[in-house]
C-alpha cells in the first residue's frame, strides 16, 4: 500500500527538477487520490440512494485519473489547473444532478449552501501554482469565482432556480451577501498566505541554492583530491615497476654472469626469468649457423608439456618463432590457438590466455627468440623488463660466441703451434744428422784426398827411379 501511495504520489517529477514545483505536483497527485477516494465512497452511498444520480460521480473518477495521466505526461500545469477545478465544478454538477433528481427535498440550505463550498475552493488554486505560474493562478481562481457568482444565472438557465423550485428565498439575499464577504476575506487571505509562502520558498530555495554550492564545491574539492590520490597513486605504481625492473635486471644478469659452465646456462637464466615473472612456461631459442643456414636451436625450456617431443630445431619464418625472428620485432598474442601448447599441472591441462614471442637482438644482429606463456596478461613492466633482459641477454650471446670462436681459434692454434713445435725438432734432429752425415762425408773427402796425394806421391817416385 505504501509503495502504491509512493509510485502515485511521484507522477510527473522529473530530475533536477524545482522543489516548489516537486511539492505542488506531489500535493496534486495526492489530493486526486484524496477525490478518488472520496468519489468512490459517495458512489456506494448513492447506489442505495432511490432517484440518486452515479453518472456525474463517475465523471469524477474519471477527471480525477486525468490528472494522474497529465502527471505522466510532464504537463503538471494542465493537471494542477483541473486539480483546482475539481471541487467547485464536481460540487456544481452533483448539485444541480440532486435538484433534477427530487426536487421536492431540496430548501434554501441545499440550493445555496454548495455555494460557499464553490467558492471557498477558491483557496485551492493558491496552493497548487508557484509565484513563477501566476497566469493559471489567476486562470482557476477566476473560473472558480465566475461558477460562484454566476451560480443563480446558471440555475436559472438549467431551470432548476428558486423560484421554479418553490424554495422559500427569505434569507437568499442575506445568503448572497455572506458569499461576496466570504469571497473577499477567502482571496484576501489566500493572498496574504500565499506571498508568505513565497516568502518562505524564495528563502528555503537560496538556502537550497548556497547548500548546493557548498555541495558542488566540496563534490569539486572531493573530485580533485580524489584526482591528485589518483595521481600519486599512478605515480606510486610506476615507482614501483621501476624498482622492480631494475630489480629484475640486476638480479636475472647476476645470473649470466655468475654462471659456470656452459650447459646449463641457459636453463639456469630462463628458469630464473619464469619465476620472477611469475608466468607459467618459457622456451629460449638461439640463431646458430648451419652449413652457411641460419637455424634456431632450443637451448632452453621450462614447464612445456612433453618437453622432450618438442621441436628442437625451427628455420627462419617456420611458426611464430620463426616469424619474429624475420619480422624483427615480437609477436603478443590475447587469444592463444587451443592447439598450439597446452599448460599442466597435477590438477589438468589447459592452453594460456597469452603468448609473448621476443626477439632477443643487438643492434647488429638477432641472436636468439624468446618465447613466454601464461595464463595472465603481462603488463608494460613486464615486457620492458624482458626487452632489457633481451638486450644483456643479447650481448652475452654474442659475446659467448666470439668466446667460444677465440678459444677454438686458440685450441688451434695451440694445436698449430705444438704441430710446428714437433716438425721443427725432427727437422732439427734431420738437420743434426746431415751435419753428421756432412762431417763424415768431408772426413772420407780428405781421407781420399790424402790416399791420392800419397798415391801421386809414390807414383811420381816410381817415375823418377824408373827414368833414373
Amino acid at each position: 500500500m505504501y509503495n502504491f501511495w509512493k509510485k502515485i504520489s511521484y507522477l510527473g517529477i522529473a530530475q533536477d527538477q524545482d522543489f516548489r514545483l516537486e511539492r505542488r505536483i506531489i500535493l496534486s497527485n495526492r489530493f486526486a487520490l484524496l477525490i478518488v477516494f472520496v468519489t468512490l465512497i459517495f458512489l456506494v452511498a448513492f447506489l442505495f440512494r432511490p432517484n440518486a444520480s452515479i453518472i456525474p460521480l463517475i465523471g469524477m473518477l474519471l477527471v480525477a485519473g486525468s490528472i494522474w495521466f497529465f502527471n505522466s505526461l510532464e504537463l503538471t500545469g494542465l493537471s494542477r489547473f483541473i486539480t483546482c477545478l475539481i471541487p467547485g465544478v464536481g460540487l456544481f454538477i452533483l448539485n444541480i444532478s440532486q435538484k433534477f433528481g427530487d426536487p421536492s427535498a431540496i430548501d434554501i440550505l441545499h440550493y445555496a449552501t454548495p455555494r460557499m463550498i464553490i467558492v471557498g475552493s477558491a483557496a485551492l488554486p493558491f496552493a497548487m501554482f508557484t509565484a513563477a505560474e501566476k497566469r493559471l493562478m489567476i486562470g482557476a481562481v477566476s473560473v472558480i469565482i465566475l461558477l460562484g457568482f454566476g451560480y443563480n444565472i446558471i440555475h436559472e438557465v438549467l431551470g432548476v432556480d428558486v423560484e421554479s423550485l418553490k424554495i422559500n428565498n427569505k434569507y437568499y439575499g442575506i445568503i448572497t451577501e455572506d458569499v461576496a464577504v466570504l469571497t473577499i476575506i477567502i482571496l484576501a487571505a489566500c493572498g496574504f498566505l500565499f506571498s508568505m509562502g513565497d516568502q518562505y520558498d524564495r528563502k528555503a530555495k537560496r538556502l537550497l541554492d548556497e547548500a548546493l554550492q557548498q555541495t558542488e564545491s566540496l563534490r569539486k574539492n572531493e573530485e580533485s583530491l580524489r584526482k591528485t590520490l589518483s595521481e600519486l597513486e599512478d605515480a606510486r605504481k610506476k615507482d614501483d615497476a621501476r624498482s622492480w625492473v631494475a630489480k629484475g635486471v640486476a638480479e636475472l644478469s647476476t645470473v649470466l654472469q655468475a654462471a659456470d659452465n656452459d650447459v646449463n646456462i641457459y636453463e639456469t637464466w630462463l628458469s630464473a626469468v619464469i619465476k620472477y615473472l611469475k608466468v607459467n612456461q618459457g622456451g629460449l631459442f638461439l640463431v646458430e649457423e648451419r652449413d652457411n643456414k641460419t637455424a634456431l636451436q632450443l637451448v632452453a625450456s621450462y614447464a612445456f608439456e612433453r618437453k622432450k617431443f618438442l621441436q628442437k630445431t625451427i628455420i627462419p619464418g617456420e611458426g611464430l618463432v620463426g616469424q619474429a625472428y624475420i619480422e624483427k620485432h615480437a609477436i603478443y598474442l590475447k587469444r592463444v590457438p587451443k592447439d598450439y601448447i597446452q599448460i599442466t599441472s597435477g590438477l589438468g591441462d589447459a592452453p594460456p590466455h597469452v603468448l609473448l614471442v621476443l626477439p632477443i637482438k643487438t643492434t647488429q644482429s638477432i641472436e636468439a627468440v624468446l618465447e613466454i606463456a601464461s595464463f595472465h596478461e603481462l603488463e608494460d613492466h613486464h615486457r620492458e623488463l624482458l626487452e632489457k633482459l633481451g638486450e644483456t641477454l643479447a650481448s652475452f650471446i654474442s659475446n659467448h660466441k666470439i668466446n667460444q670462436r677465440t678459444k677454438k681459434l686458440l685450441q688451434q692454434a695451440q694445436t698449430m703451434s705444438e704441430e710446428l713445435r714437433s716438425n721443427e725438432e725432427e727437422m732439427r734432429q734431420n738437420l743434426e744428422e746431415l751435419t753428421a752425415t756432412q762431417e763424415a762425408l768431408a772426413r772420407k773427402e780428405r781421407e781420399y784426398q790424402q790416399r791420392i796425394a800419397d798415391l801421386e806421391e809414390a807414383l811420381t817416385i816410381s817415375r823418377t827411379e824408373a827414368v833414373a
